[in-house]
């Protein structure tokens, strides 16, 4: 069991958890590598941790400083962002953060931040911060960045592709602010309209999955594989209603060359309601299906298998097939996936139903 935690945030092959009292780097099995009092963190907040271990992983934290009024001088605060060793926690840069407005983020948009797949860029308020040494571009007021696979996408903090504000949604480099293409067709709304929000996209952060509306009665989705670097679809599989936002159910197999999505196409003849919800295993090399499963809840997927919760218990499915790999019905949570696909689970103990990590 895994004590005195509020906070996960799992990294390649180690894990961070954030309790009332200590902040501890673990192994993917759970075991406490490191330790260290919250009070070191004094004023501050996780924001994300990286690395591939924990010997070269970091935790990156945001941390606000109060400055008292000195007669004239009214009293202010400034905010920094800190990559610290996540065996040592000793500081390895600090930045204070470049601001454009009179707007301060503190630590409420701590919850939001993301980083992209390759790790060199987080998203965090309204700032594009570089995780090489914590330099950072502000966008201005109303204007957020979300980290999506290794390109950042600019939305207005209310809704990123509706017709209240923005009537495109650039994607952009984040070393450069440029504009690489943009969502200008307002029905690709599913993912985007509720940033911020978990985007399934490949692990080197070149594409990205997201459903687009072909017809809206009832509500039908094609599911997309689009390009990062131009936009350009790589394919399109039509004819299925993805429930939405889609991004956040998206699991990839992506050494199996598979996808996971849920789909609600089976609908009554009154188009009064999905039936029971179904998921679908697509290939990522050209949308086809290999495989459909119904009343399951997809948590994770490796290589190896893809875990999912089925009937009150959780169960390891061939992730090309779909078939039936084993099960366990002493879990009935996802949890939070760490490490090797073992769980974080809902109960605080340390479980691992995957035999391998891809």
């Amino acid at each position: 069991m895994l004590d005195d935690i509020k906070k996960v945030y799992p990294a390649h092959d180690f894990f961070v958890s954030v309790g009332e009292e200590n902040i501890v780097t673990h192994a993917a099995d759970g075991k406490e590598i490191a330790r260290s009092s919250v009070a070191e963190f004094a004023g501050g907040c996780v924001l994300g941790v990286i690395g591939s271990g924990a010997d070269s992983g970091s935790l990156i934290w945001a941390q606000v400083t109060d400055k008292p009024a000195a007669g004239l001088e009214p009293a202010s605060q400034s905010l920094s962002i800190v990559a610290s060793d996540a065996k040592t926690y000793k500081e390895r840069w600090r930045r204070p953060l470049v601001a454009d407005s009179d707007e301060f983020a503190g630590c409420k948009y701590a919850e939001e931040a993301t980083v992209t797949k390759d790790e060199k860029w987080l998203a965090y308020g309204e700032w594009v911060i570089s995780l090489t040494d914590g330099t950072s571009r502000a966008l201005g007021y109303g204007m957020y960045p979300r980290a999506v696979g290794n390109t950042i996408l600019i939305y207005d903090g209310v809704c990123a592709n509706c017709l209240n504000g923005m009537d495109s949604v650039p994607v952009t480099d984040p070393a450069t602010g440029r504009e690489l293409f943009s969502f200008s067709d307002h029905d690709i709304i599913v993912d985007l309209s509720d940033v911020p929000g978990e985007f399934a996209t490949s692990a080197d952060g070149s594409t990205l999955f997201l459903a687009r509306r072909i017809s809206g009665s009832p509500l039908t989705f094609a599911l997309q594989s689009r390009s990062l670097a131009n936009g350009k679809v790589n394919w399109e599989s039509k004819g299925t209603s993805y429930t939405g936002p889609v991004s956040q159910q998206v699991t990839l197999a992506e050494k199996a060359g598979v996808a996971v999505v849920p789909d609600l196409a089976a609908v009554n003849k009154d188009g009064l309601g999905p039936e029971v919800q179904k998921d679908l295993g697509i290939s990522l090399a050209d949308g086809k299906e290999l495989w459909r499963l119904p009343g399951i809840e997809v948590c994770a997927a490796n290589a190896a298998g893809v875990a999912v919760k089925a009937n009150g218990q959780l169960v390891v499915i061939d992730p090309r097939t779909g078939d039936q790999i084993s099960f366990t019905d002493e879990r009935s949570d996802c949890g939070i996936p760490l490490g090797e696909y073992s769980y974080y689970s809902e109960d605080g103990a340390l479980i691992r139903i995957l035999p391998s990590a891809e």
